[in-house]
């Protein structure tokens, strides 16, 4: 089973340029674990929850410099209303790991499993084309493997 057997081939993707508040917004409606930063059809970057809180929060550093994170939560709700405005390419990953459509299900499992990620686009030719997940390549499977042998028993 191929990899394009199985993915989505429409994936919600943001320019560079959307902000905080309207990416994190599409990431809640669609149930989203990550968004996929496109510049056209071309992908340059991914933003997952965890690079959201990684900037909504102060980090080690800031906290012990500044004691106002802890004892001012105000100055944390402050924080979040300026990050909300700060652009996708600020903040996304830029090293993605993809996969091609014609690579098959098991290869891109594994490189899910290795890379440890929940999904990976889907680039052909530099294009994005899709993205598949791990539920998708698992549904996929057990449809093949399972489903079919179990109405042929009928």
């Amino acid at each position: 089973m191929k990899v394009a057997d199985i993915m989505n081939r429409r994936p919600v993707t943001v320019t560079p340029d959307t902000i905080l508040r309207d990416f994190a917004q599409l990431m809640l409606r669609f149930h989203l674990n990550d968004v996929l930063v496109a510049d056209g059809d071309t992908l340059v970057g991914v933003i997952t929850y965890k690079d959201i809180f990684r900037k909504l929060l102060p980090g080690y550093k800031e906290v012990t410099e500044q004691a106002t994170h802890w004892t001012d939560p105000d100055a944390i709700e402050d924080r979040l209303i300026v990050v909300a405005k700060i652009p996708a390419r600020e903040f996304m990953t830029t090293q993605v790991h993809t996969v091609s459509p014609d690579a098959s299900a098991i290869h891109a499992a594994s490189l899910m499993n290795v890379r440890q990620v929940k999904q990976l686009p889907v680039v052909d030719k530099g294009k994005l084309v899709g993205i598949v997940s791990y539920t998708d390549i698992t549904w996929g499977l057990m449809a093949r493997y399972y489903m079919g042998s179990f109405y042929r028993r009928s």
